[in-house]
């Protein structure tokens, strides 16, 4: 099997696991159509400068999986392991959050922004938002001590969505039909090979709002009073983006800076002379941004 077919596999698995996506819609609508790079890669973490003043570099790119590949993105399990070893090592004195994402599923989510806010509370975490944070890109750089944001970028899609892809007709043009043989009266309610029923939708949209309500409890402590009182009360925007200075005004980041900038501003300061313009990772390979459409 050929890498494209691979990939192609790989990502209709990961598109059928996942019913709750914290995602920009038009990245989920772009991957169901098989717009997926297979020559772009997520960048790996990484640990600059020397001795007991050292920082990690955790990269939160492309869209996020539990366990996904690299050419889709990063994945939780990836970032959580990075932040607890970081969060480990007395060396490692400030954590960084290099992060440009339309967000990805809900699988493992929660419990990745509970170990970034888990080490935050013993270490300075900076997020450097370079590009995009959105959805479950924004669950986890709000649990950073703080946020910088370059001129140019965006912020918000604080929300969750549900995705059911009914293929029979699919199925049905190659001639393939399918047989469940199931117990229980809900078994294959969310069956991919048949469309949704009222009830299975009701019954969904309850595990949305759930999802919902956590991904907003997360947000409002992550970022405090901080965030504004208006903000606070339209529930952050109710899955919209938000520009940089609106952003900025509704306590959303707390600094505009470019790359070079905010890495300047770190203590110790990494090394950034060599830095990426794609994403301002200090000493990290040029990669090519992912395109999902």
């Amino acid at each position: 099997m050929d890498s494209k077919k691979h990939n192609a596999l790989q990502l209709l698995t990961f598109l059928t696991r996942s019913q709750l996506w914290a995602i920009l819609p038009d990245r989920l609508a772009g991957l169901m159509a098989g717009g997926y790079m297979s020559d772009w890669e997520a960048a790996k973490p990484s640990i600059k400068g020397t001795g007991n003043n050292r920082v990690a570099v955790i990269p939160v790119q492309g869209v996020l999986t539990k366990d996904g590949p690299s050419w889709l993105g990063s994945n939780y399990d990836g970032i959580t392991n990075a932040v607890e070893q970081a969060g480990a090592d007395s060396t490692v004195k400030h954590v960084v959050l290099a992060v440009d994402s339309p967000g990805g599923e809900v699988i493992g989510l929660p419990e990745t922004a509970a170990a970034l806010a888990s080490v935050a509370k013993v270490k300075p975490v900076s997020a450097l938002v370079e590009g995009m944070s959105a959805s479950a890109a924004y669950w986890l750089t709000s649990q950073a001590s703080d946020i910088a944001l370059t001129p140019s970028g965006e912020v918000g899609s604080v929300g969750v969505r549900m995705m059911h892809m009914d293929i029979s007709k699919m199925l049905d043009d190659i001639g393939v039909k399918p047989t469940e043989i199931s117990s229980g009266s809900y078994k294959t309610e969310w069956s991919p090979y048949k469309p949704l029923t009222e009830e299975a939708i009701a019954d969904m949209q309850g595990r949305l709002d759930a999802v919902h309500t956590e991904f907003l409890t997360a947000v409002t402590i992550g970022r405090g009073m901080r965030a504004s009182q208006e903000m606070r009360e339209s529930r952050f925007g109710e899955g919209r983006m938000m520009s940089a200075s609106v952003a900025l005004g509704h306590g959303l980041v707390d600094s505009l800076a470019s790359p070079r900038e905010f890495y300047k501003t770190l203590t110790p300061a990494p090394e950034v002379e060599d830095a990426s313009p794609q994403y301002g990772l200090p000493r990290r390979a040029r990669l090519e941004r992912a395109r999902f459409s």
